[in-house]
């Protein structure tokens, strides 16, 4: 239990850095970093990894906005359901990042963080669909990413795409229900 309330912390800590001033783009920084240094696997993976990473974030701030200020049950209902889930999938993708020696951003990355401030401002229904809409746009992305990371040469990383997508294309299922009901 105290490790779901640590996680949660973290989480709430990323949601308001979202909302943040534009600050250094933590997605390019980690971009630029790995460039810079060796890393312990291809750069397709290490490309996969720090965009995930960016996006499990995103997914959560979404998530967040969706279950506080949500109008709808199901949209509410999603929101907690991304909120637990992508805390699990981001512990695991930085351990991966870390056992490969490859930068990960802290926090959402600038054009998602533009991207979420934009969200933050509707209310009401309008919220509702753009919140849902942004997370089935975001699922079908990582679906198609998590499928070509399925196939790298990287045998941690092949495994863990392996073993999440079934996840991430569950998501992808639920929040296209949830936005033809819209």
């Amino acid at each position: 239990m105290r490790s779901v309330t640590y996680i949660t912390a973290i989480f709430t800590c990323f949601t308001l850095l979202a909302c943040a001033p534009p600050g250094p783009d933590s997605v390019r920084q980690a971009k630029q970093a790995n460039h810079q240094s060796q890393i312990g696997t291809s750069k397709a993976a290490a490309k996969f990894l720090v965009e995930m990473v960016d996006a499990r974030l995103m997914d959560y701030a979404e998530g967040k906005l969706a279950a506080d200020r949500g109008t709808r049950s199901d949209v509410r209902e999603y929101g907690r359901e991304m909120m637990e889930d992508q805390p699990i999938l981001l512990r695991d993708l930085r351990q991966l990042a870390a056992d490969r020696a490859v930068t990960v951003p802290e926090v959402v990355g600038a054009t998602k963080r533009q991207h979420y401030s934009d969200l933050y401002q509707k209310t009401g229904n309008d919220l509702d669909k753009a919140v849902i809409k942004s997370l089935r746009i975001d699922h079908e992305r990582d679906v198609n990413e998590f499928r070509k990371a399925a196939d790298f040469e990287d045998a941690g990383i092949r495994a863990y795409a392996r073993k999440t997508l079934p996840i991430i294309e569950r998501h992808l299922d639920d929040v296209e229900a949830i936005e033809e009901r819209l």
